[in-house]
This record gives structure tokens, sequence and C-alpha cells, in this order.
């Protein structure tokens, strides 16, 4: 009896750089075609979605290493390995996160960015780097605005995997996002000096912050005075406590899907905290378009909104009309939803 050898497939070959899959990332952060100028194309070979996505995921690492390489270089981020006391050298598992040279020593200001779920170190949303912009996609444009404010800042990586021998761990000590939050924190907990901290979070990142204040209130309600979050998953059934729920509805504004106008108050019991329309109709660019409303309400916690707009680093879009600012002004005020 004959049997049927199995076809080897063999695995696509992808270019190694942005400029040989046909595009380039302009002067603006726009990632276009070379030939006409349009954002990437998914779709390259129709009705082959393994091929499709695995181009796509070849393009989104080269993408990827470009905003780790200009957050290093152009912004001045260090990589940080995590936990703590782990030894690379001594093959422990470890993964990394960046911050900013003074944020551990800084008696002032600091600020730290989540991730949301399944994105790299460094990015809000794959989608909103490949259609509209490599910074405001990324965590650079917000870091950027940040320092010109005299932020320091702490980006975590919460999907990062860990590391053995200069690869990736198959067998992942922590696999949940929280617990490499957690661990991340942990650098905070013991070292941060900062008296004045802030928290901007997306989608997934809003989970991990919240267990993170269930785990590390005491420390939190003393030095975070803000959190704004871009269309949150948690809820407020995960939040342990009235202390830490009346502490979410004081500091807290979450930025959501919504048709309503930007800004308008959306009546949702489930977050446990204000909640406002982004007026997008996809997650992928609530981050983006609302990063000017983001940063206005971390000034007004902070207590320092003229100064913010005096530095506002003279980006058009980071500005508001005083109306706008009158607007997020009186969402502080809320202190019940529904």
């Amino acid at each position: 009896m004959y049997r049927r050898k199995p076809k080897r497939v063999e695995r696509p070959v992808f270019p190694n750089t942005i400029e040989g899959f046909g595009y380039i990332v302009k002067e603006n952060g726009e990632i276009r075609s070379k030939e006409n100028d349009t954002p990437y194309e998914f779709q390259v070979i129709p009705k082959d979605q393994s091929y499709n996505e695995a181009r796509y995921k070849a393009f989104i690492d080269l993408v990827g290493d470009l905003v780790e390489e200009r957050l290093q270089n152009n912004l001045g981020f260090k990589k940080v390995i995590v936990p703590v006391n782990a030894d690379p050298s001594k093959n422990e598992p470890h993964s990394y996160i960046y911050m900013t040279p003074n944020a551990l020593t800084t008696m002032d200001k600091l600020a730290i960015l989540f991730p949301g779920h399944n994105n790299r170190i460094g990015q809000w949303s794959k989608r909103a780097m490949c259609d509209e912009n490599i910074e405001s996609g990324s965590m650079i444009r917000v870091s950027r605005l940040l320092q010109s404010q005299g932020y320091e800042v702490i980006l975590l990586n919460s999907n990062g995997n860990f590391w053995v021998d200069n690869k990736t761990s198959v067998r992942i000590p922590f696999r949940r996002p929280v617990i490499l939050s957690l661990r991340s924190f942990q650098i905070l907990n013991s070292k941060a000096q900062a008296n004045r901290m802030a928290v901007i979070a997306n989608g997934w990142g809003g989970s991990n912050f919240t267990d993170l204040l269930n785990n590390h209130f005491d420390f939190i309600k003393s030095r975070v005075r803000a959190v704004t979050i871009a269309n949150s998953t948690h809820t407020l059934d995960l939040i342990h406590g009235s202390d830490k729920r009346a502490w979410m509805i004081d500091n807290v504004v979450n930025w959501s899907v919504g048709q309503e106008a930007k800004g308008e108050v959306i009546n949702d019991r489930r977050f446990g905290c204000t909640c406002l329309s982004a007026a997008v109709e996809l997650a992928d660019f609530v981050l983006p378009s609302c990063l000017p409303e983001m940063l206005r309400f971390i000034g007004v916690k902070m207590g320092e909104i003229t100064e913010m707009e005096n530095e506002s680093d003279g980006e058009e879009d980071g500005k508001l009309t005083a109306e706008e600012e009158a607007e997020v002004a009186a969402h502080l005020n809320v202190v019940s939803i529904g």
C-alpha cells in the first residue's frame, strides 16, 4: 500500500527592510508605498490569508524595530531588564522595559505608559502606525510631548516574552501580561522617587492598571494623580474595595469608541470611572485621536494646565479651545456615572 508523502510547504522569505517591502517612512512618520503613496496593503495575494498574515507580521516586526530604535536614539530611552534581580548572563529568564534616564531618580513628574493586548513595547496600535503615522500609532509622539513638559517616562512591556539564551522562551514562566506588569511595577514601588505620577493606558493596559491598583493601592493613591485610558477593557467588578473604587471615580477617565460628540459623557456603569466618547468607530484610533484631551486631563489633575499650554511643543492638535478646556475640567467633578 502506497502512502502519499506529505507535501512540504516552503516558508515564504520576506525582505529584511521596510524599503524591501516597497514602502518608505516619510519625514512626517507616514508609512507609504514607494510607487503610489498609499498605506500598507494587507491583501497582497487574494484568498491566501496565511501568506498575507505572515507577510504582515514580518513587516510590522521591522516597524517595531524602527520604533524601538527611535525611542532609544531620538528620545533617550534606556532598556532596563526585568525582573530587577534577573541576570541574563546566568541564563535567567528575563524581559525588559524602557525608561528615560532620570525616571527613577526624579522627585517631580513621572508618566507610565501601558500598552494594549498583543502590542510590542512602545506601540499603541499596529493598524494606526500603518494607516496613519508611526509616531501617533506608537508611544513616540506622546513620549516626546511628555518630555517637553518635564516628565520622565517609563514604557511597560506587558506583552513581552521572557528570553533565555538570547531566544524567546517557549515555556514562559509568567504567562499573563498582568504578572509582567506587576514585576515591572516592583521597580517603581521600590526605587521610584517621583511624587507626582500619571498613567496613560490603552485597551488591555487598563485591566493591567486595575490589577496594580488592587495590589499596590497605598503606593498608587499617594503618588498617582491621573489615569487616562483609551478604550479600556477593565470592569468595576474586578476592583476590590470601596476605597479603590472611589479613587477610580476621582482620578480615572476612559475614552471609548462611540458615536456621541467627542468628549460627551457615556453613561456606562461597567467601568466605575468617567467615560467619554472619542467620536471614532475603531478602537485603534481612540488614543491617537484623543491624545490632546488626555494630556489636558493630566495637566488639570497635576495642577499645571497653563504650563502645558505654554509648553505645547508647537503642535496644533495639542491645543484645545476654551470651551473644550471647560468641558474636560467639568468632567473632573463627576463623582458618579449613570
